[in-house]
């Protein structure tokens, strides 16, 4: 045998050896998982739902089509799970076979949403039952039930089924043995849907008045009339340097407003509405039901507490005012001493109270003032402030 071939038999033989001792790779051929998510109510695709995939924790989004997409998945059990806000999440087990693509399509349910015509209820002074009405959106029957935080809070019904209509519930106060300092308290309105159990609140408010902004405010019935106790704090603070603008946004300046309340100019109280001021009816920035007093209304206030010097001390607080000068607060009505803004600055505390009234005279629209000053007798006049005062509030009177 010649050296040549002898060489190639010897590498056949090593290549079929070798051949021999190797193994086969394993192929592995990868699938896909795709679906479709829609509204159960409607039926039409949801956009932007959040389809997660386990236990390899990848996640995915739907499109504006509802469609959504996993691919190269080695095959397996995977469990997949579709979320979005508001609606229920849905979680799905799911088999992926080699070069195949499981369809798995979800159709979510929307999460009713609870409205409810009053978030609180203010019950002031003398009201002993107040009604509110719920509503939802979403589908089916959703049981309900009310719990009070005091047992001096009473509700009908406690409980009820809510569909399509429109449930009432009144609310009543046992005031006995409540004092009459003011009170802030709830009711939760618990329901469950599906794996959810959700809550909500209203507020049940005594012995106060509520502003737009939530504050709530100490109040004093005196003789037939009933005012704050408190100088109003409502809106947002702005800079003594600037001007309150005709923006839609009640603007105040303060000094020490937690104290002394916010300090603001006519046109701002009457949110730049003049032609619409009308004694004892311009309710301006005061809550619902209250209106900006009048010089009548303080006057009536005056003589009721006896009438100048003999009312003073009683509409006075006990602290804030220069001494001598500090009152009894007799009447409750708690005249702390803020003075105003003059020249962008305010007034120096400790000397007098300004609040500013509805002007009786239509022709001048720059509003009355109410004034206490030092020992000086009380005076209602009309006019010739143009800068910031403080705003007490006067309850209307009860409707005819």
């Amino acid at each position: 045998m010649k050296i040549g071939n002898i060489k190639l038999s010897l590498l056949i033989i090593i290549i079929g050896v070798a051949l021999t001792q190797c193994k086969t790779e394993e192929i592995i051929l990868h699938g896909e998982i795709s679906g479709t998510v829609t509204d159960t109510l409607t039926s039409q695709p949801l956009q932007a739902v959040a389809v997660k995939l386990n236990p390899i924790n990848d996640t995915t989004s739907t499109g504006i089509d509802g469609k959504y997409v996993f691919k190269s998945l080695v095959p397996g059990n995977y469990e997949i799970e579709a979320s979005k806000q508001a609606f229920t999440n849905i979680t799905k087990d799911v088999t992926v076979s080699p070069a195949k693509t499981s369809e798995i399509n979800f159709a979510l349910e929307e999460i009713p949403v609870i409205y409810f015509s009053k978030s609180d209820l203010d019950f002031e002074i003398d009201l002993i039952s107040l009604s509110f009405t719920i509503t939802k959106t979403g589908q089916g029957k959703l049981g309900y039930t009310l719990a009070p935080s005091k047992e001096w809070i009473s509700v009908n019904p406690i409980s009820g089924d809510l569909d399509k209509e429109t449930d009432t519930i009144t609310v009543t106060i046992n005031r006995s043995g409540l004092d009459h300092n003011f009170i802030k308290e709830w009711i939760s309105f618990n329901y469950s849907f599906h794996q959810y159990n959700l809550q909500d609140t209203v507020g049940v408010y005594l012995n106060g008045v509520l502003d737009q902004d939530k504050n709530y405010y100490k109040i004093v019935k005196i003789g037939s009339q009933t005012w704050m106790a408190e100088n109003l704090n409502t809106g947002r603070e702005i800079a003594l340097s600037s001007e309150p603008q005709n923006n839609g946004i009640v603007e105040k300046w303060c000094y020490n407003c937690g104290v002394y309340g916010g300090l603001y100019l006519w046109d701002e109280v009457v949110q730049y509405h003049p032609e619409g001021v009308s004694p004892g009816l311009t309710q301006g920035i005061c809550p619902v039901g209250w209106h900006i007093p009048t010089v009548p209304e303080c006057i009536i206030l005056m003589d009721y507490l006896g009438g100048g010097l003999n009312a003073l001390p009683k509409l006075k607080a006990t602290t804030s005012w220069d001494l001598p000068n500090n009152g009894t607060n007799e009447s409750g009505f708690n005249a702390l001493a803020g003075g105003n803004t003059s020249n962008k600055e305010i007034v120096y505390v400790g000397y007098r109270f300004f609040i500013h009234l509805a002007d009786p005279d239509l022709q001048n629209r720059l509003g009355g003032f109410f004034r206490i000053e030092g020992n000086d007798v009380i005076a209602a006049q009309v006019g010739g402030l143009g800068n910031g005062l403080f705003v007490r509030c006067i309850k209307d009177p009860p409707k005819k």
